[in-house]
């Protein structure tokens, strides 16, 4: 008798532990003994139910962190789907945001979301890359000028509202290539759509620099150098130089201007004589960065992925971008 009451109650606290997940994913971390341990926890931002992020996971834990994966962060002002998608009456043909749901995204009315649960207990985020951004969340919206490529209205409400969270909280975060262009645009910058077309528009040739172009054999990140603009930064503490080569670059898009915002401009790329802004950060919140280029990837390639010879950029100051990100989660925690 004994025994069958004893199982009856931890079948019952395996079920409460489990819908407890299921509201905060922060409680699996501190299952696991993040709360024992003082490690932080470290959210990667939500893209897909299917995502498979095992490998950000890692090179988060290398930098000493707790990772989980967020939610998705929904607006109840925006019409879903059963699967979570947006329904087709908020979006464009194209897949962008309609200006209406946009602009109640834009308005950052947090208690119209679940964003606060899905933050619940976590003390930094990682915001990933991806898709193209619907140009309808601009402060200045305009068309779609992406040249035709995909735009993703679904996970651009939960990255905006995401990070707009975490700016109004002054909640460390990280983001890189779509993290920090989203950063920009949350922020008010001018945004390019296509760099193809604005070097066109500036009368240079554009060489593929941050991207390799469609059908390139064995197509994978392209690899440049990013310089540094100013010491006084949170990039220049990571780096430790004015220079960081080879980095892992993967975009068509990018901040064109931070004027008017609160951001600064950390690093660049000038090929051709065009210029790329290749880092932001808000000097005003506790770690509030962006970087267009990936430094997971190397730090993937040599810790998740058995490959270090690969790694071209610097691993130990990739991984340092995320043990920055863990050393300031761990300064907000206390």
């Amino acid at each position: 008798m004994k025994n069958s009451i004893r199982k009856r109650m931890v079948t019952f606290i395996l079920m409460v532990a489990m819908v407890l997940c299921m509201v905060s994913p922060a409680f699996a971390a501190k299952m696991a003994g993040a709360t024992d341990t003082g490690k932080p926890i470290i959210g990667i931002s939500w893209k897909a139910n299917t995502q498979n992020y095992e490998k950000f996971k890692k090179v988060i834990e290398a930098a000493g962190g707790i990772p989980v994966e967020l939610k998705q962060v929904k607006s109840k002002e925006v019409i879903y789907n059963k699967d979570g998608s947006v329904n087709a009456k908020c979006v464009t043909s194209s897949g962008m945001l309609r200006q209406y749901y946009a602009n109640k995204i834009k308005s950052r009315n947090y208690a119209q979301t679940n964003v606060a649960e899905v933050m619940k207990g976590v003390d930094a985020v990682f915001l990933t890359g991806g898709e193209d951004i619907s140009p309808s969340l601009f402060k200045i919206p305009q068309e779609e000028a992406n040249c035709g490529e995909a735009i993703n209205a679904t996970r651009d409400i939960s990255d905006y509202t995401l990070w707009a969270y975490c700016i109004d909280k002054n909640i460390p975060a990280l983001g890189v290539c779509r993290g920090e262009q989203m950063l920009g645009i949350v922020s008010g910058c001018k945004f390019t759509q296509d760099i193809p077309t604005y070097y066109a528009k500036n009368g240079a040739q554009y060489n593929d620099t941050h991207r390799m172009p469609v059908g390139t054999k064995n197509r994978t990140y392209a690899r440049h150098d990013v310089e540094l603009t100013t010491m006084n930064s949170h990039l220049y503490k990571i780096v430790g130089s004015m220079t960081l080569k080879n980095v892992s670059s993967w975009h068509h898009q990018a901040i064109f201007s931070i004027y008017g915002t609160d951001l600064i401009q950390t690093a660049k790329t000038t090929a051709n004589g065009v210029d790329i802004i290749e880092g932001v950060e808000n000097p005003n919140k506790i770690f509030c960065v962006g970087v267009q280029f990936h430094p997971e990837n190397d730090c993937s390639l040599a810790i998740a992925q058995g490959k270090p010879e690969a790694a071209l950029c610097n691993v130990d100051t990739c991984l340092n971008f995320f043990k920055t990100l863990v050393k300031y989660a761990a300064q907000a925690k206390k």
